[in-house]
């Protein structure tokens, strides 16, 4: 899971998991938060179209238009597609210009 600018840590110090990180060594446990995303309104996003492909798979096709991989979900939220099953070949996604990650 990618980490986000601002992202909220905290030490998690629940006796639920003090035996697992005593067995492990871990002296704390630290754990992200979830990222609590600004609505982002996707009508003003300039996108690219890309034409699925044999093969493809959302980590693929991030990594060829974001500058990270862990991005896949942009373009499975925008086209409402939320898994590689659900894309297939000759489908026309949309991928959002990288103006947006100024905005992440």
């Amino acid at each position: 899971m990618p980490i986000y600018k601002d992202t909220i840590t905290s030490n998690n110090d629940d006796n639920l998991y003090e035996k697992v990180a005593e067995d492990r060594g871990i002296k704390r446990l630290i754990q992200h938060r979830t990222k609590i995303f600004d609505e982002i309104d996707l009508s003003t996003l300039v996108y690219n179209k890309y034409i699925w492909k044999k093969d493809d798979n959302l980590f693929k096709v991030a990594n060829r238009f974001f500058p990270n991989r862990n991005y896949w979900w942009i373009i499975a939220y925008v086209n409402n597609k939320p898994t590689d099953a659900h894309f297939e070949i000759g489908d026309e996604v949309l991928i959002p210009s990288s103006e947006l990650f100024g905005r992440l």
